[in-house]
Protein backbone atom coordinates (compact mmCIF):
# COMPACT_ATOMS: atom_id res chain seq x y z
CA UNK A 1 0.00 0.00 0.00
CA UNK A 2 2.97 2.55 0.56
CA UNK A 3 5.15 2.07 -2.37
CA UNK A 4 8.34 0.65 -0.44
CA UNK A 5 9.11 -2.71 -0.99
CA UNK A 6 12.09 -4.22 0.64
CA UNK A 7 15.38 -6.00 -1.42
CA UNK A 8 15.92 -8.52 0.63
CA UNK A 9 13.61 -9.96 3.90
CA UNK A 10 14.90 -11.60 7.01
CA UNK A 11 13.39 -13.11 10.27
CA UNK A 12 15.26 -13.05 12.91
CA UNK A 13 13.59 -15.97 14.31
CA UNK A 14 15.13 -18.02 11.79
CA UNK A 15 18.23 -16.62 12.68
CA UNK A 16 18.78 -17.68 15.92
CA UNK A 17 21.49 -20.22 15.14
CA UNK A 18 23.80 -18.02 13.83
CA UNK A 19 23.67 -15.01 16.74
CA UNK A 20 24.36 -18.32 19.11
CA UNK A 21 27.67 -18.69 16.88
CA UNK A 22 29.22 -15.55 17.07
CA UNK A 23 28.33 -15.64 21.22
CA UNK A 24 30.20 -18.47 21.48
CA UNK A 25 33.01 -17.22 19.52
CA UNK A 26 32.93 -14.51 21.91
CA UNK A 27 32.94 -16.81 25.00
CA UNK A 28 35.78 -18.55 23.28
CA UNK A 29 37.59 -15.33 23.01
CA UNK A 30 36.73 -14.48 26.27
CA UNK A 31 34.96 -11.70 25.51
CA UNK A 32 32.10 -12.86 26.74
CA UNK A 33 30.99 -14.87 29.56
CA UNK A 34 27.64 -16.49 31.20
CA UNK A 35 25.80 -14.76 33.88
CA UNK A 36 23.93 -17.21 36.01
CA UNK A 37 22.09 -14.04 38.07
CA UNK A 38 18.45 -14.98 38.52
CA UNK A 39 15.91 -11.93 37.43
CA UNK A 40 14.85 -11.13 41.65
CA UNK A 41 18.94 -11.08 42.11
CA UNK A 42 19.56 -8.24 39.49
CA UNK A 43 15.84 -6.49 40.32
CA UNK A 44 17.30 -6.20 44.30
CA UNK A 45 20.71 -4.96 42.77
CA UNK A 46 18.74 -1.81 40.68
CA UNK A 47 16.88 -1.06 43.33
CA UNK A 48 19.96 -0.62 45.64
CA UNK A 49 21.48 1.29 43.40
CA UNK A 50 18.65 3.72 42.94
CA UNK A 51 18.37 3.82 46.09
CA UNK A 52 22.38 4.86 46.84
CA UNK A 53 21.78 7.46 44.25
CA UNK A 54 24.29 5.33 41.67
CA UNK A 55 24.09 4.46 38.03
CA UNK A 56 22.40 1.23 37.13
CA UNK A 57 24.54 -1.31 35.84
CA UNK A 58 25.45 -4.82 36.67
CA UNK A 59 28.02 -5.73 38.96
CA UNK A 60 30.02 -8.29 37.61
CA UNK A 61 29.18 -11.01 39.96
CA UNK A 62 29.51 -13.54 37.41
CA UNK A 63 32.63 -12.18 35.35
CA UNK A 64 35.08 -13.96 36.86
CA UNK A 65 33.95 -17.32 38.02
CA UNK A 66 36.38 -20.07 37.59
CA UNK A 67 35.91 -23.34 35.89
CA UNK A 68 34.64 -25.34 37.79
CA UNK A 69 31.96 -23.13 39.15
CA UNK A 70 30.57 -22.62 35.64
CA UNK A 71 30.56 -25.92 35.27
CA UNK A 72 28.76 -27.22 38.32
CA UNK A 73 25.95 -24.38 37.37
CA UNK A 74 25.91 -25.60 34.40
CA UNK A 75 25.32 -29.81 35.49
CA UNK A 76 22.42 -27.93 38.48
CA UNK A 77 21.11 -26.92 35.40
CA UNK A 78 20.95 -23.19 36.21
CA UNK A 79 20.01 -21.16 33.56
CA UNK A 80 22.41 -18.50 32.24
CA UNK A 81 22.35 -15.24 29.76
CA UNK A 82 25.39 -14.50 27.80
CA UNK A 83 26.90 -10.93 29.04
CA UNK A 84 29.45 -8.81 26.92
CA UNK A 85 32.87 -7.51 28.80
CA UNK A 86 32.91 -4.03 28.25
CA UNK A 87 36.63 -3.00 30.03
CA UNK A 88 36.60 0.37 32.05
CA UNK A 89 38.80 3.46 30.86
CA UNK A 90 37.98 3.29 27.53
CA UNK A 91 36.32 6.18 25.42
CA UNK A 92 33.82 4.82 22.37
CA UNK A 93 33.55 7.11 19.94
CA UNK A 94 31.78 7.91 16.83
CA UNK A 95 30.78 10.47 14.04
CA UNK A 96 27.03 10.83 13.73
CA UNK A 97 26.28 11.57 9.71
CA UNK A 98 23.62 14.31 11.69
CA UNK A 99 24.91 15.05 15.60
CA UNK A 100 28.81 14.80 14.44
CA UNK A 101 31.18 13.41 16.96
CA UNK A 102 29.89 11.89 19.91
CA UNK A 103 31.40 10.32 22.77
CA UNK A 104 30.73 7.56 25.53
CA UNK A 105 32.97 6.85 28.98
CA UNK A 106 32.76 3.12 28.89
CA UNK A 107 32.57 2.86 32.83
CA UNK A 108 28.64 4.44 32.36
CA UNK A 109 27.88 0.72 30.07
CA UNK A 110 28.76 -1.89 32.30
CA UNK A 111 28.47 -5.47 31.13
CA UNK A 112 25.56 -5.61 28.75
CA UNK A 113 23.51 -9.06 28.22
CA UNK A 114 23.81 -10.20 24.05
CA UNK A 115 22.15 -13.51 24.64
CA UNK A 116 19.00 -13.47 26.51
CA UNK A 117 18.62 -16.96 28.89
CA UNK A 118 16.41 -17.89 27.02
CA UNK A 119 18.48 -18.28 24.17
CA UNK A 120 17.11 -15.55 21.88
CA UNK A 121 19.67 -12.35 21.25
CA UNK A 122 18.96 -9.25 22.53
CA UNK A 123 18.37 -6.05 20.15
CA UNK A 124 21.74 -4.40 20.39
CA UNK A 125 23.30 -8.48 19.34
CA UNK A 126 20.89 -9.71 16.79
CA UNK A 127 21.57 -5.82 15.24
CA UNK A 128 25.25 -6.06 14.91
CA UNK A 129 25.35 -9.67 14.18
CA UNK A 130 22.79 -9.07 10.86
CA UNK A 131 24.69 -5.32 10.13
CA UNK A 132 27.98 -7.16 9.28
CA UNK A 133 26.37 -10.21 7.98
CA UNK A 134 24.52 -8.22 4.73
CA UNK A 135 27.23 -5.87 4.50
CA UNK A 136 24.89 -2.33 5.82
CA UNK A 137 26.57 0.85 5.46
CA UNK A 138 24.42 3.04 6.51
CA UNK A 139 21.78 3.11 9.66
CA UNK A 140 19.33 5.98 10.06
CA UNK A 141 17.19 5.53 13.63
CA UNK A 142 16.07 7.40 15.71
CA UNK A 143 17.75 9.71 18.75
CA UNK A 144 16.74 7.63 21.63
CA UNK A 145 19.39 4.70 19.85
CA UNK A 146 22.12 6.41 20.09
CA UNK A 147 23.33 5.22 23.58
CA UNK A 148 22.57 1.84 21.91
CA UNK A 149 25.42 3.12 19.29
CA UNK A 150 28.05 3.08 21.53
CA UNK A 151 27.08 -0.47 22.67
CA UNK A 152 26.99 -1.88 19.35
CA UNK A 153 29.92 -0.10 18.52
CA UNK A 154 32.17 -2.46 20.59
CA UNK A 155 30.61 -5.30 19.54
CA UNK A 156 31.05 -4.35 16.24
CA UNK A 157 35.02 -4.06 17.08
CA UNK A 158 35.25 -7.14 19.09
CA UNK A 159 33.65 -9.43 16.29
CA UNK A 160 36.32 -7.77 13.82
CA UNK A 161 33.65 -5.88 11.79
CA UNK A 162 33.69 -2.17 10.36
CA UNK A 163 30.50 -0.54 11.87
CA UNK A 164 28.43 1.26 9.42
CA UNK A 165 27.72 5.24 9.07
CA UNK A 166 24.84 6.53 11.86
CA UNK A 167 22.97 8.89 11.56
CA UNK A 168 20.40 9.64 14.15
CA UNK A 169 17.23 11.42 13.54
CA UNK A 170 15.27 14.00 15.72
CA UNK A 171 12.08 12.53 18.15
CA UNK A 172 8.62 13.65 16.23
CA UNK A 173 6.92 15.67 18.75
CA UNK A 174 3.28 16.84 18.75
CA UNK A 175 2.57 20.51 18.32
CA UNK A 176 2.80 21.08 22.11
CA UNK A 177 6.10 20.19 22.04
CA UNK A 178 5.55 16.92 23.96
CA UNK A 179 6.06 13.62 22.40
CA UNK A 180 4.22 11.79 20.28
CA UNK A 181 1.37 9.91 21.94
CA UNK A 182 -2.50 8.49 21.05
CA UNK A 183 -3.81 12.28 22.54
CA UNK A 184 -2.41 13.83 19.59
CA UNK A 185 -4.94 11.74 17.22
CA UNK A 186 -3.41 8.86 15.13
CA UNK A 187 -0.32 7.67 15.05
CA UNK A 188 0.49 4.62 13.06
CA UNK A 189 0.19 4.22 9.51
CA UNK A 190 -2.84 1.78 9.45
CA UNK A 191 -4.51 4.44 11.41
CA UNK A 192 -4.42 7.43 8.81
CA UNK A 193 -4.33 5.12 6.18
CA UNK A 194 -8.23 4.34 8.04
CA UNK A 195 -9.29 7.67 8.41
CA UNK A 196 -8.62 8.02 4.71
CA UNK A 197 -4.91 9.88 3.84
CA UNK A 198 -3.00 8.42 0.63
CA UNK A 199 -0.09 6.59 0.81
CA UNK A 200 1.19 8.94 -1.34
CA UNK A 201 0.39 12.02 0.76
CA UNK A 202 1.68 10.41 4.01
CA UNK A 203 5.21 9.28 2.40
CA UNK A 204 5.22 12.94 1.36
CA UNK A 205 4.55 14.60 4.80
CA UNK A 206 6.97 12.23 6.33
CA UNK A 207 9.88 12.67 4.52
CA UNK A 208 9.82 16.26 4.84
CA UNK A 209 10.13 15.71 8.86
CA UNK A 210 13.37 17.20 9.68
CA UNK A 211 14.60 17.02 6.28
CA UNK A 212 13.80 19.63 3.35
CA UNK A 213 15.58 19.41 -0.02
CA UNK A 214 17.84 22.48 -0.92
CA UNK A 215 15.33 23.72 -3.50
CA UNK A 216 12.76 23.92 -0.80
CA UNK A 217 10.35 22.56 -2.86
CA UNK A 218 7.55 20.47 -0.15
CA UNK A 219 5.43 18.05 -2.73
CA UNK A 220 6.92 15.57 -4.66
CA UNK A 221 6.64 11.41 -4.57
CA UNK A 222 8.08 8.63 -2.70
CA UNK A 223 10.55 7.75 -5.48
CA UNK A 224 11.43 11.25 -6.27
CA UNK A 225 12.74 11.62 -2.97
CA UNK A 226 15.69 9.19 -3.97
CA UNK A 227 17.02 11.98 -6.22
CA UNK A 228 17.22 14.53 -3.75
CA UNK A 229 18.37 12.93 -0.36
CA UNK A 230 20.83 14.55 1.48
CA UNK A 231 21.26 13.40 4.65
CA UNK A 232 23.43 16.30 5.63
CA UNK A 233 19.95 18.17 4.67
CA UNK A 234 18.45 16.34 8.39
CA UNK A 235 17.84 19.13 10.89
CA UNK A 236 19.34 18.70 14.10
CA UNK A 237 15.76 20.07 15.90
CA UNK A 238 13.17 18.02 16.60
CA UNK A 239 10.26 17.49 13.89
CA UNK A 240 6.67 18.89 15.18
CA UNK A 241 3.78 16.53 13.45
CA UNK A 242 1.41 19.25 12.43
CA UNK A 243 -2.09 17.24 11.38
CA UNK A 244 -3.15 20.39 9.78
CA UNK A 245 -0.32 20.11 6.91
CA UNK A 246 -0.60 16.94 6.54
CA UNK A 247 -3.75 17.19 5.67
CA UNK A 248 -3.34 19.85 3.71
CA UNK A 249 -0.66 17.99 1.43
CA UNK A 250 -3.23 14.55 1.29
CA UNK A 251 -5.80 17.11 0.22
CA UNK A 252 -3.30 18.21 -3.34
CA UNK A 253 -2.81 14.04 -4.12
CA UNK A 254 -6.94 14.07 -3.78
CA UNK A 255 -7.50 16.06 -6.28
CA UNK A 256 -4.90 15.06 -8.68
CA UNK A 257 -6.79 11.93 -8.24
CA UNK A 258 -8.90 11.55 -11.33
CA UNK A 259 -12.90 11.47 -11.20
CA UNK A 260 -13.16 7.37 -11.15
CA UNK A 261 -10.17 6.60 -8.71
CA UNK A 262 -10.74 8.87 -6.55
CA UNK A 263 -14.66 7.78 -6.63
CA UNK A 264 -13.47 4.33 -5.95
CA UNK A 265 -11.51 5.16 -2.84
CA UNK A 266 -14.66 7.06 -1.58
CA UNK A 267 -16.66 3.87 -1.53
CA UNK A 268 -15.63 2.01 1.42
CA UNK A 269 -16.41 5.19 3.91
CA UNK A 270 -20.07 5.38 1.97
CA UNK A 271 -20.15 1.99 2.98
CA UNK A 272 -18.95 2.09 6.46
CA UNK A 273 -21.61 4.99 7.33
CA UNK A 274 -24.29 2.87 5.93
CA UNK A 275 -24.95 5.48 2.93
CA UNK A 276 -24.76 2.64 0.78
CA UNK A 277 -24.57 -0.93 0.52
CA UNK A 278 -22.55 -3.17 -1.10
CA UNK A 279 -24.87 -4.53 -3.60
CA UNK A 280 -25.70 -0.99 -4.11
CA UNK A 281 -22.28 -0.83 -6.38
CA UNK A 282 -23.97 -2.48 -9.04
CA UNK A 283 -26.34 0.03 -9.38
CA UNK A 284 -25.97 2.44 -12.20
CA UNK A 285 -28.03 5.47 -10.59
CA UNK A 286 -25.66 4.79 -7.85
CA UNK A 287 -22.21 5.09 -8.54
CA UNK A 288 -23.20 7.68 -11.14
CA UNK A 289 -24.40 9.50 -8.26
CA UNK A 290 -21.14 9.09 -6.37
CA UNK A 291 -19.07 9.92 -9.33
CA UNK A 292 -20.53 12.82 -9.68
CA UNK A 293 -20.22 13.80 -5.93
CA UNK A 294 -16.30 13.11 -6.16
CA UNK A 295 -16.41 15.92 -9.37
CA UNK A 296 -18.48 18.03 -7.51
CA UNK A 297 -16.51 17.89 -3.60
CA UNK A 298 -12.90 17.30 -4.76
CA UNK A 299 -11.85 20.23 -3.99
CA UNK A 300 -13.35 20.16 -0.09
CA UNK A 301 -11.92 17.05 0.64
CA UNK A 302 -8.73 16.74 2.45
CA UNK A 303 -8.98 13.41 3.81
CA UNK A 304 -11.18 10.53 2.42
CA UNK A 305 -13.45 9.58 5.47
CA UNK A 306 -15.09 13.40 4.88
CA UNK A 307 -16.62 12.50 1.31
CA UNK A 308 -19.70 11.00 3.35
CA UNK A 309 -20.81 13.73 5.07
CA UNK A 310 -21.32 15.62 2.00
CA UNK A 311 -22.54 13.46 -0.37
CA UNK A 312 -25.04 12.06 2.13
CA UNK A 313 -27.93 14.46 1.59
CA UNK A 314 -27.55 13.61 -1.79
CA UNK A 315 -29.03 10.22 -1.34
CA UNK A 316 -32.16 11.09 0.40
CA UNK A 317 -35.39 11.93 -0.84
CA UNK A 318 -35.93 14.57 1.45
CA UNK A 319 -34.21 17.77 2.56
CA UNK A 320 -33.38 16.69 6.16
CA UNK A 321 -33.29 20.12 6.95
CA UNK A 322 -32.67 24.47 6.26
CA UNK A 323 -30.24 26.36 7.24
CA UNK A 324 -31.04 29.50 8.85
CA UNK A 325 -29.54 31.46 6.22
CA UNK A 326 -32.17 29.25 3.77
CA UNK A 327 -34.71 30.03 5.93
CA UNK A 328 -34.13 33.74 5.38
CA UNK A 329 -33.99 33.57 1.25
CA UNK A 330 -36.72 31.26 0.96
CA UNK A 331 -39.16 33.80 2.85
CA UNK A 332 -39.07 36.32 0.45
CA UNK A 333 -41.68 37.13 -1.91
CA UNK A 334 -39.46 36.63 -5.05
CA UNK A 335 -38.26 33.27 -3.92
CA UNK A 336 -42.01 31.69 -4.27
CA UNK A 337 -41.59 33.16 -8.11
CA UNK A 338 -38.14 31.63 -8.66
CA UNK A 339 -38.84 28.15 -7.26
CA UNK A 340 -42.54 27.95 -8.48
CA UNK A 341 -40.92 28.70 -12.54
CA UNK A 342 -38.08 26.10 -11.17
CA UNK A 343 -40.57 23.09 -10.48
CA UNK A 344 -42.30 23.68 -13.84
CA UNK A 345 -38.96 23.65 -15.77
CA UNK A 346 -38.10 20.48 -14.00
CA UNK A 347 -41.27 18.68 -14.55
CA UNK A 348 -41.46 19.92 -18.20
CA UNK A 349 -37.96 18.35 -19.05
CA UNK A 350 -38.80 14.68 -17.08
CA UNK A 351 -41.76 15.00 -19.12
CA UNK A 352 -39.86 15.50 -22.20
CA UNK A 353 -37.97 12.42 -21.49
CA UNK A 354 -41.02 10.06 -21.04
CA UNK A 355 -41.27 10.46 -17.13
CA UNK A 356 -38.01 8.41 -17.08
CA UNK A 357 -36.94 9.00 -13.77
CA UNK A 358 -33.29 7.66 -14.29
CA UNK A 359 -32.62 9.91 -16.82
CA UNK A 360 -29.02 11.15 -16.74
CA UNK A 361 -29.61 15.18 -16.46
CA UNK A 362 -26.15 16.36 -16.83
CA UNK A 363 -24.45 19.83 -15.73
CA UNK A 364 -24.53 20.94 -18.85
CA UNK A 365 -28.31 20.52 -19.36
CA UNK A 366 -28.75 21.78 -15.91
CA UNK A 367 -26.98 25.11 -16.73
CA UNK A 368 -29.04 25.41 -19.56
CA UNK A 369 -32.29 24.86 -17.36
CA UNK A 370 -31.16 27.91 -15.10
CA UNK A 371 -30.51 29.97 -17.40
CA UNK A 372 -34.13 29.74 -19.53
CA UNK A 373 -35.46 30.25 -15.68
CA UNK A 374 -33.48 33.34 -15.62
CA UNK A 375 -34.19 34.88 -18.96
CA UNK A 376 -37.92 34.48 -18.07
CA UNK A 377 -37.63 36.22 -14.93
CA UNK A 378 -35.47 39.00 -16.31
CA UNK A 379 -38.62 41.09 -16.73
CA UNK A 380 -39.25 40.75 -12.77
CA UNK A 381 -35.32 41.92 -12.07
CA UNK A 382 -34.97 38.58 -9.92
CA UNK A 383 -30.91 38.02 -10.60
CA UNK A 384 -27.99 36.97 -8.79
CA UNK A 385 -28.29 35.57 -5.60
CA UNK A 386 -32.44 35.77 -5.65
CA UNK A 387 -32.04 33.66 -7.79
CA UNK A 388 -29.61 31.24 -7.58
CA UNK A 389 -30.25 30.78 -3.84
CA UNK A 390 -33.42 30.23 -3.52
CA UNK A 391 -33.11 27.43 -6.22
CA UNK A 392 -29.83 25.90 -4.58
CA UNK A 393 -32.03 26.58 -0.37
CA UNK A 394 -34.57 24.47 -2.62
CA UNK A 395 -33.24 21.30 -3.51
CA UNK A 396 -30.03 20.97 -0.53
CA UNK A 397 -31.52 23.37 2.29
CA UNK A 398 -28.31 25.16 2.24
CA UNK A 399 -27.56 28.83 0.47
CA UNK A 400 -23.55 27.45 -0.50
CA UNK A 401 -21.95 24.52 -1.70
CA UNK A 402 -20.63 22.92 -5.21
CA UNK A 403 -21.55 24.89 -8.61
CA UNK A 404 -25.84 24.38 -8.98
CA UNK A 405 -25.43 23.02 -11.92
CA UNK A 406 -23.61 20.03 -10.48
CA UNK A 407 -25.81 19.65 -7.43
CA UNK A 408 -29.06 19.30 -9.88
CA UNK A 409 -27.02 16.91 -11.91
CA UNK A 410 -26.23 14.55 -8.89
CA UNK A 411 -30.07 14.71 -7.44
CA UNK A 412 -31.46 13.71 -10.55
CA UNK A 413 -34.60 15.60 -12.09
CA UNK A 414 -37.34 13.36 -10.07
CA UNK A 415 -34.99 14.00 -6.66
CA UNK A 416 -35.42 17.62 -7.70
CA UNK A 417 -38.74 17.79 -7.86
CA UNK A 418 -39.81 16.34 -5.16
CA UNK A 419 -37.61 18.12 -3.02
CA UNK A 420 -38.88 21.59 -4.74
CA UNK A 421 -42.46 20.37 -3.54
CA UNK A 422 -41.14 19.68 -0.40
CA UNK A 423 -40.04 23.56 0.26
CA UNK A 424 -42.78 24.85 -1.35
CA UNK A 425 -44.96 22.88 1.41
CA UNK A 426 -42.39 23.80 4.39
CA UNK A 427 -42.73 27.81 2.80
CA UNK A 428 -46.75 27.09 2.46
CA UNK A 429 -46.69 26.33 6.59
CA UNK A 430 -44.31 28.40 7.91
CA UNK A 431 -45.70 31.79 6.49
Amino acid sequence: WFGLDWDEFYRQSERIGIYQRFARKLLDENKAYRCFCTPERLENLKKRQYAEGMMSKYDNQCRELSGEEIEKNLRQGKEFAIRFKVEDGKEIKFCDLIRGEISFRSEVIGDFIIIKSNGTPSYNFAAVVDDGDMKITHVLRGEDHITNTARQILLFKSLSSSPPSFAHLSMILGKDGSKLSKRHGATTISQFREEGYLAEAIGNYLSILSWAPGDGEEIFGIRDIVGKFKIPDISKSPAIFDVDKLKWINGIYIRRKSTEELARLCIPYLIKEKIIDKKDLGNEKVTGKILKGASAFRDNLKVLNEFPQYIEDFFGEKIAGYSKDAVEILTLDTSMVVLQNFLGRLESELKSFDNNKDVDFNEEKSKNLINMIGKSLKELKIKGKFLYMPIRASITGKTHGPELPMVISILGLKNCIQRVNQTLEYIKNNK
